[in-house]
């Protein structure tokens, strides 16, 4: 497998415009703890736990007394659309091989020896050619949670 996945962020915001610029995205292999999918009104995201380490959290996130609300880790939250310009929810995806989380376990038994392998998505919706469309990765959105 390569040493980092390469995700391309195809969306129409520019830089100057602030906000998740369309990009490439490299995440270290070794950095990869969980990969998992979730859906919410459409919008299919996968959620990458990474365990390069826990990050302090604001003041604002502090519970008296309690040392695990100061602690969290590191999340990265890749939106899968079917537009390579705007974000745009798939049709239901009904074909499990098709999840934005399967995109990621191939990349990381891809390409052995290389330095990068891409996470390039599949199909929307029932996966036969024709009816379904390509997705794309729409946003890529680096956090720190509690709830790791």
């Amino acid at each position: 497998m390569g040493k980092f996945l390469k995700f391309k962020v195809a969306n129409a915001t520019s830089l100057a415009a602030g906000g998740d610029y369309a990009r490439d995205v490299l995440v270290g292999v070794d950095d990869i703890e969980n990969v998992a999918d979730a859906v919410n009104g459409g919008v299919y995201t996968a959620i990458i736990t990474l365990k390069s380490g826990f990050a302090g959290l604001a003041p604002a996130g502090y519970i008296a007394g309690d040392l695990a609300s100061t602690l969290g880790g590191r999340i990265l939250t890749l939106t899968a659309s079917t537009s390579p310009t705007a974000a745009v929810n798939p049709t239901a995806i009904t074909v499990s091989q098709n999840m934005p989380s399967q995109a990621i376990m191939r990349a990381l038994t891809a390409n052995p020896g290389g330095v990068s392998s891409s996470c390039q998505l599949g199909l929307d919706g029932a996966g036969v050619r024709g009816t379904a469309i390509q997705m794309y990765w729409s946003s890529a959105v680096f956090s720190t949670d509690l709830a790791i």
